[in-house]
């Protein structure tokens, strides 16, 4: 059987009529993901697999068995020696309502000792909105590094930030295709559990409540032994600061949901409504303010998000340790310090 042929039939199973629709053994799910990938599916094959996907529900088990080729495909970058890595990933479509903080929020990690690689891709569907990159961007420090620039970045200053255009161009070609399907699909899900950095720990932002459940469990599929999964704002990769938002950690195979109160870290509640979106030029000026130590709900949604990046990588220090930490290197300038060497083109040793 050609391998045209086998998608085909492949096809058959996952668009069956609705009395028989289902999930589909992960087996059949990574061999599509395979041939996908590949390029051997045509656009309206890939298509219709996805749209149905979409349809009946991804379970799991297919969202690992989607990630596994994904992740065999994927251009290593060597993690530095240290502390862990954490991989930080939300939505790769941006945003287009809210305040982003989650570029400062991992430069502040990276000043406080940790070490960050944010991951996203431009022009993703269906949003296209403001992404991390354009948010580094406007702070001045050039985005996406391609993947030598992250790996010499992320060993030098604890930070780096990469597209799947550099360390997944087979997900990239598909950005065109899914843009004519207008739908989210699990690819949108899937490309949030793939790190480039193997056996990193990972910070996943999500959308809807029912990935606080399918997420960590395609995790822990996959062997992940550390991750922190948690409603997002927008679905993007910052933790919301309102008391009310739950997070997932998963540690050696287990999970435990819960929720952080401000003032159990020290911090002020922080809402939407707290940080209006208005311009690129007024969240930029913000954040440096923030960045500059000035005290507020941005200031305190950067400390949040930053001090979860470090609890990711060393849960032996309290989430509120790890506050007081990114508060110190906001304090002594050390942010600033990391933002200005960022700022500075990579040195990219022939």
């Amino acid at each position: 059987m050609s391998a045209v042929e086998e998608f085909r039939e492949i096809l058959k199973l996952r668009a069956r009529g609705p009395e028989h629709l289902g999930f589909l053994e992960p087996e059949l799910c990574e061999r599509a993901m395979e041939l996908i990938l590949a390029g051997v599916a045509t656009p309206a094959q890939i298509g219709g697999f996805l749209l149905v996907g979409r349809a009946v529900g991804d379970s799991p088990a297919e969202m690992a068995a989607y990630a596994r080729p994904m992740l065999s495909l994927a251009r290593p970058i060597e993690a530095p020696e240290g502390p862990p890595v954490v991989t930080v990933t939300g939505g790769f479509d941006g945003k287009i309502r809210t305040f982003n903080v989650g570029a400062a929020a991992s430069l502040v990690a990276a000043a406080a000792g940790g070490r960050v690689l944010m991951l996203g891709c431009e022009g993703t569907p269906p949003k296209e909105g403001r992404t991390a990159f354009d948010a580094l961007r406007d702070l001045g420090v050039p985005s996406p590094h391609n993947l030598l620039e992250a790996e010499i970045s992320l060993a030098e200053h604890g930070f780096a930030a990469t597209s799947a255009e550099h360390y997944l161009p087979e997900l990239h070609a598909l950005l065109d295709l899914r843009w004519e399907m207008v739908r989210r699909t699990v690819l949108n899900v899937v490309e949030k559990i793939v790190s480039p950095v193997p056996g990193s720990r990972m910070m996943v932002g999500i959308t809807h409540r029912s990935f606080l459940e399918s997420v960590p469990a395609a995790l822990m599929d996959l062997g992940v032994e550390h991750a922190l999964v948690y409603g997002a704002i927008e679905g993007s990769d910052e933790a919301s600061l309102d008391g009310s938002s739950s997070l997932v950690r998963v540690r050696s195979g287990e999970t435990e949901e819960f929720r952080v109160s401000p003032d159990s870290v020290g911090l002020s509640r922080a809402t939407r409504a707290d940080i209006t979106w208005k311009s690129a030029e007024d969240e930029t000026s913000r954040s440096l303010a923030a960045l500059e130590g000035e005290a507020g709900p941005v200031g305190d949604l950067i400390l949040y998000n930053a001090a979860l990046r470090l609890w990711a990588a060393d849960e032996g220090t309290s989430l509120a340790g790890w506050v007081e930490r990114a508060r110190e290197a906001l304090n002594s300038g050390a942010d600033l310090r990391l933002l200005d060497r960022l700022r500075q083109p990579v040195p990219v040793r022939g």
